[in-house]
């Protein structure tokens, strides 16, 4: 999950501050493990990101191993 939160704010090149701001989600303790996200916390970054929850659940396509 801290991942999956990391690479949408990195991808929309939101600053932790931003989010913070916009849905009152305090991201930066997330993403240093001080906090484990609620449900809630996860449907208010999804409906800021325009995703479902399936979407953030769905598996993040790494290379592939060789």
């Amino acid at each position: 999950m801290i991942i999956r939160i990391k690479e949408l704010r990195n991808n929309h090149r939101h600053s932790q501050e931003f989010i913070i701001e916009n849905t009152g989600v305090d991201v930066s303790h997330i993403e240093n493990g001080r906090d484990t996200p609620s449900v809630l916390s996860i449907s208010r970054l999804c409906k800021f990101y325009g995703i479902t929850l399936s979407e953030f659940f769905a598996p993040i396509n790494y290379p592939p191993k060789e």
